[in-house]
């Protein structure tokens, strides 16, 4: 069987994303409750930005922020409003993230560590372009949620690339390895079950509950 790179799975996996995704919509939220917007200026680089719509919501909320953003398929940034390849960079984060040393006040990393081969190397690339006072939110799928459990009860196939799950202690370790320290913890959202098969699309509620959100979001810092 051919190897499946990275490249050509995110590049096929990118013309199914939905840029009305309402449960990205619930993790941004979460997202901009932890952005202390009273500073005078705000460095902020995303890992994984797809169509960049977290972009959106901090140009809305402050003027003067700084962003710049990463993913891994080129075509999916083609596809933002006013794409420009020096803000929106099309990079492999396998090999390390492509910004300076201390610049960032916050970095946004939303389900995308449960794709790396490395989680300790990425996590000490995040922690090198983080400012001394600089803070890390990152988020990845709950194993414990009941339609992860569920799903490898059955033995169903992954069909989004991920290759690693993180537990509450699986995080605290990494953090640990690499000199920081966790701030703060929530969850997102569950999904109705039965709602797609009856209404054809999944209805979502917001939750913490251990067993019902989709995923984990961590505040992070040095």
């Amino acid at each position: 069987m051919p190897e499946l790179t990275k490249e050509k799975f995110y590049k096929e996996s990118g013309k199914t994303y939905d840029k009305n995704d309402p449960e990205a919509i619930i993790r941004y939220k979460n997202v901009m409750k932890w952005i202390k917007m009273d500073c005078e200026e705000l460095q902020i680089y995303e890992i994984g930005c797809k169509f960049g719509e977290l972009r959106k919501m901090l140009i809305n909320t402050k003027e003067n922020i700084g962003y710049k953003a990463v993913d891994i398929d080129e075509g999916t940034l083609k596809k933002i409003e006013g794409y420009n390849p020096d803000e929106f960079i099309c990079s492999n984060v396998n090999e390390g993230i492509p910004f300076d040393d201390k610049t960032a006040d916050y970095i946004i990393c939303l389900e995308v560590m449960e794709h790396l081969e490395n989680a300790t190397f990425f996590i000490k690339e995040l922690k090198r372009v983080l400012k001394d006072d600089g803070k890390l939110i990152i988020s990845v799928p709950n194993p414990y949620c009941w339609s992860e459990l569920f799903g490898n009860m059955l033995k169903k196939n992954d069909t989004q690339g991920h290759i690693a799950t993180f537990t509450y202690q699986n995080i605290v370790a990494l953090l640990k390895f690499s000199g920081l320290k966790l701030y703060d913890k929530t969850g997102s959202f569950t999904r109705i079950p039965m709602s797609r098969r009856l209404f054809g699309k999944p209805f979502i509620v917001s939750t913490n509950f251990f067993f019902f959100t989709r995923n984990n979001m961590y505040l992070i810092g040095p």
